[in-house]
């Protein structure tokens, strides 16, 4: 066992000093012999840290003189963030070269963290060219310990930082949840900091009112999608006052920064919302013209009824049915009719007859369609409308080669007083699918007319207990 320790140790050192001798001492780039030499060291050293010797090498070779050497050491050592190295790793922290301390960083594990809380928040601040980049792995480190400092130090420390740090420590605060930290995130976007769009994601994230204006005046000086997260912040905070900047955003050049600003109108509303909307219907880019159509969707009033309308012919006719739904104008029911009996799609012929049950409709719905999903729709529409004039469909809607339309039918008939109710339910009552039976038995309970019981007596003893249990609902229901 001894000798195979020392010659994995024998080993190990010679790759070591094999990578020094092939890296240069201001290395531009990595040669075919430096990669091979760094990649054999790597392996190597991932393979014997699980062994108590193999973490004694690893220990000496941490106080390498190269560089590179000690950084393969301290990030096997750092692998499986076995407590035993971790003294090794939190010395490192002080290497003078920027790679060894990455390593050393990502090793720590909370409790090695805890105990270099002060070291880790020098590194965050280390606004230093060439170990700024240290940030995000001390920031990662400091937030993982339970320090009740941590949260002020990197809300502090989002000011100076950028990119990678400084999603990392907004995604932190903005998880976290506390406020006591947003008077420094304002003061942040006041002094047009580095970090204000981070911050600014984190403001909005927890709803910070007070930050409103603040974050306005940050928009009206910043261009490009680097506002994106300002826009996102005043949307979440339906900011009304933020409406006119955001507007005014519908004209850059950024199709994601329009889209971004429709996203926000959609969350603010107001009278600027439809107009804005509407013009940006006709935008040259397909995501920013789908997001228009949402934002009419929901907040269009009456002046969007034509362009809802129009939409219903093209891919945006699920979103434009959304609102025409809403809105439930009679002068739709020629389109929405149409598509009704054209479309593939269930969804839209869904939202087509909800649209339609709310409207009038009597001169607009076909008699029959050849498409049975088509007479479905058309049967639950008459049957949420309950108006007695579509009582000629019913009729024939009861005797419909689909069962479906069938059930539909005997559903509708039990909402509609007309003198003809009685016989065709009581006919329904000996159709050969249940589902038609039950819904028939359901719709006489709803009509009440003298002698149910006598009525419903088959339908207590009927094969199917999906009838049964309808029959005596239906006989309940008229004695409560």
């Amino acid at each position: 066992m001894r000798e195979h320790r020392d010659s994995a140790t024998a080993v190990g050192d010679a790759l070591a000093a094999r990578l020094a001798e092939v890296e240069p001492a201001n290395p531009e780039g990595w040669s075919v012999a430096r990669a091979e030499a760094h990649k054999a060291l790597d392996e190597h050293a991932r393979a014997v840290v699980s062994e108590q010797a193999g973490q004694a090498w690893l220990a000496t070779l941490a106080a390498h003189p190269n560089g590179t050497v000690r950084t393969i050491a301290l990030r096997a050592l750092g692998s499986g963030h076995d407590p035993a190295p971790q003294p090794i790793l939190k010395q490192a922290l002080s290497d003078p070269a920027a790679i060894v301390v990455q390593a050393a960083l990502e090793g720590l594990t909370a409790q090695s963290s805890e105990q270099v809380f002060d070291l880790l928040v020098t590194l965050l601040n280390d606004t230093d060219g060439d170990r700024a980049w240290l940030g995000r792995a001390a920031a990662q480190r400091i937030a993982e310990t339970s320090d009740p400092r941590r949260l002020d130090v990197l809300a502090g420390a989002l000011g100076q930082v950028h990119d990678g740090t400084a999603h990392d420590i907004a995604r932190v605060l903005s998880r976290a949840g506390e406020l006591r930290v947003t008077p420094v995130l304002i003061e942040h976007l006041r002094h047009r900091r580095p970090g204000r769009f981070a911050a600014a994601e984190v403001l909005g994230n927890l709803r910070v009112a007070e930050a409103t204006g603040p974050l306005i005046d940050v928009l009206r000086e910043s261009d490009g999608t680097q506002a994106l997260p300002v826009v996102e912040a005043l949307g979440k905070l339906e900011a009304l006052e933020a409406a006119p900047v955001i507007v005014a955003l519908l004209d850059h050049s950024s199709p994601d920064l329009r889209e971004g600003a429709l996203l926000a109108l959609n969350r603010i509303g107001g009278p600027l919302t439809t107009p804005a909307a509407l013009k940006a219907t006709d935008d040259v880019h397909p995501a920013v013209r789908a997001r228009a159509f949402r934002v009419l969707a929901k907040h269009g009033d009456h002046s969007a009824l034509g362009r809802l309308v129009a939409a219903c012919d093209g891919r945006h006719v699920h979103t434009a049915l959304t609102g025409l739904v809403r809105l439930a104008d009679d002068s739709v029911a020629p389109t929405v009719a149409r598509v009704l009996t054209t479309t593939d799609e269930r969804r839209v012929r869904k939202l087509a007859g909800r649209i339609l049950a709310r409207i009038d409709v009597q001169h607009y719905l076909p008699g029959y369609d050849p498409d049975p999903r088509v007479r479905r729709a058309i049967v639950w529409v008459i049957g949420q409308r309950a108006d007695p004039a579509h009582m000629w469909a019913l009729i024939n809607a009861i005797k419909d080669e689909d069962e479906v339309v069938r059930s539909r039918a005997a559903a509708a008939l039990g909402r509609i007083t007309h003198a003809k109710t009685l016989p065709l339910l009581t006919e329904a009552l000996h159709d050969p699918r249940p589902r038609v039976r039950a819904n028939a038995a359901t719709a006489l309970g709803r009509t009440a007319p003298a002698g149910l019981r006598s009525l419903l007596a088959d339908s207590l003893v009927d094969s199917h207990p999906a009838v049964r249990s309808a029959a005596a609902a239906a006989l309940r229901a008229i004695n409560t």
